[in-house]
């Protein structure tokens, strides 16, 4: 996947692009930088943990030289003709603390492509905690794709923050037999944000849940677009994101969950609810259901609205200024989403920057 592939889609595809218009969104979207240290921007991205487990990418290059494994073998990352493939099939209990992916862009590469493949084995637990942030205004593109084994359990944390870049992400995820895929996404300060994630549940009792925040400004554009698939019965999936737009932002979320045949007693959910703090505000929501099978429970709903007047009335009258009242109303909205996260260590860095955007818009 590259830009210009992404732009001159099929018609169908385009379809999926209807709220997101690359040629003209990315006319808007500064796509060169002045060069920056890659290494400050490392700096200031790790997350203070006893034991770090960092994978360091510069520019979709994996540096093995500042990345820090801990126990765990440095061949647990290769190198392949199609990227990098992290593979922790017989490793998984080595790791007692989550694995920080840490990415990060110098604006010296046009458009960096990053590819990865992670496989996890039978059994198998991990904690990623994915990061990105750009040292430049460049585009960044991300191919991911997931294999889970029978009862393997991934829990995926992603923050995309920083850099006013263009991010575009593709993330694939196969699901076996009693596996579990947890994923959740924070989405703030990029001018154009495209994250896309396919789950597939392709064994029984499989189980697949996707939360997430886009926390939006200016003239930032971002679009979430998931789609779970239910290949086999006794499937479980739950889907909840909420938005915040300020100024003249543009969200999006389009959601699909499809049901096949043979996928019964499948029971998924759907949410999707958005924040607008201005008239110019813009947030286009497509949820979708297709089911084949007749023996589910399913799902799905929206809501769009700003900040409730009652609300504002009753912390006003108790002696809160507007903008703090609108300050912890916008603070609740948003905490309620991030108690999905289940990495302290992402919940830390997601709330630091919640209040961090909160602090620069209210």
């Amino acid at each position: 996947m590259n830009m210009e592939a992404i732009v001159t889609r099929s018609q169908l595809e385009r379809e999926n692009w209807h709220y997101t218009d690359l040629p003209k969104l990315l006319k808007k979207a500064p796509l060169k930088g002045q060069l920056r240290d890659p290494s400050r921007t490392y700096q200031r991205i790790m997350v203070s943990t006893v034991e770090k487990l960092c994978l360091f990418f510069v520019d979709g290059v994996y540096q093995p030289e500042r990345s820090q494994l801990g126990a765990l073998p440095s061949t647990i990352m290769q190198k392949e003709s199609s990227g990098y493939r992290l593979e922790l099939a017989g490793q998984t209990c080595l790791v007692t603390s989550p694995i920080e992916l840490l990415f990060t862009t110098t604006g010296q590469v046009q458009e960096p492509e990053v590819r990865l493949h992670i496989e996890l084995g039978a059994n198998g637990r991990l904690s990623l905690l994915e990061r990105h942030e750009s040292s430049s205004h460049n585009a960044t593109i991300v191919n991911m794709s997931i294999a889970l084994q029978p009862q393997a359990k991934l829990v995926h944390v992603k923050i995309i923050a920083g850099g006013n870049a263009v991010h575009m992400a593709q993330t694939t995820v196969h699901i076996a037999e009693g596996g579990f895929y947890n994923n959740f996404a924070l989405i703030k300060g990029c001018s154009l944000v495209r994250n896309e994630i396919e789950a597939m549940l392709d064994g029984k009792l499989a189980q697949c849940t996707l939360n997430g925040v886009m926390l939006l400004r200016g003239h930032e554009h971002a679009d979430t677009t998931t789609r779970i698939i239910h290949e086999a019965p006794y499937g479980t999936s739950r889907e909840v994101y909420k938005s915040v737009l300020a100024e003249q932002a543009q969200g999006v979320f389009q959601a699909k969950i499809i049901v096949k045949q043979d996928a019964q007693k499948t029971d998924g959910y759907q949410l999707s609810r958005a924040l607008l703090l201005s008239d110019q505000a813009e947030m286009n929501v497509k949820p979708e259901l297709e089911i084949n099978a007749d023996d589910v429970k399913c799902s799905h709903g929206s809501t769009i609205g700003d900040l409730d007047a009652n609300a504002m009335f009753y912390l006003r009258a108790r002696g809160l200024s507007e903008l703090e009242s609108r300050g912890v109303l916008i603070k609740a909205f948003v905490d309620e989403i991030l108690d999905e996260i289940h990495i302290p260590e992402g919940h830390d860095v997601c709330r630091m920057e919640v209040e961090e955007w909160l602090n620069e818009c209210i």
